[in-house]
């Protein structure tokens, strides 16, 4: 576009300026639930943020016998969210996005398994966020290949606590909530996306 008149390029800043700056995100205190969601075992970790103050409130896995048919698994996984969130009061939720698998049969099992944390969730009224794998690895790690062993050393630096007896999973869940954390400390919250 090509400004013409010194009056036209004032026009456009007096309109410019009249937009609303983007929200920022309060980044006073906050509890963060992160879920790492699968069928049988799903990992769950909870963060206290205080500007830049993390703290490890507490983490685990939620989990299904392999024998249990899909809807016990669903039914359990729903019960485990329902407990954390009437237990720990979560202020948001910061969950692990899509991602591509060969086994389409193995997709729409991790998919339905994610629903239902995400309907558990959203059912309480709580913000929930999602995060690529590797955006969580990159955030936590500075790489998003990092391996499982490396994100959890990096969780235990960051939070200051023991990870060796902790399960993967569980790790995996305080690094979403680490990467959530750091999006809200970057630019007064404008590094974290929109909800879903």
């Amino acid at each position: 576009m090509r400004v013409k008149s010194q009056a036209e390029l004032e026009r456009l800043i007096a309109a410019g300026n009249r937009k609303t700056p983007p929200p920022t995100q309060n980044i006073g205190p906050r509890r963060i639930l992160g879920v790492d969601t699968a069928l049988r075992t799903t990992g769950f970790g909870l963060v206290d943020v205080d500007r830049n103050q993390l703290t490890a409130v507490d983490c685990g896995v939620i989990k299904t016998s392999r024998k249990a048919p899909l809807s016990e698994c669903l039914r359990n996984l729903a019960g485990g969210i329902r407990e954390l969130v009437e237990n720990y009061a979560p202020d948001l939720a910061a969950v692990e996005g899509a991602f591509y698998c060969h086994n389409v049969h193995t997709a729409m099992i991790l998919g339905t398994a994610r629903g239902a944390v995400i309907a558990t969730l959203a059912e309480r009224s709580i913000p929930i966020y999602e995060y690529a794998p590797r955006k969580v690895k990159q955030s936590v790690c500075g790489y998003g290949n990092a391996t499982k062993q490396q994100v959890a050393m990096l969780v235990s630096q960051f939070l200051n606590i023991n990870v060796e007896s902790l399960a993967a999973d569980a790790t995996d869940a305080l690094a979403l909530a680490i990467c959530h954390a750091q999006g809200l400390a970057v630019s007064g919250g404008l590094a974290v996306p929109a909800p879903i």
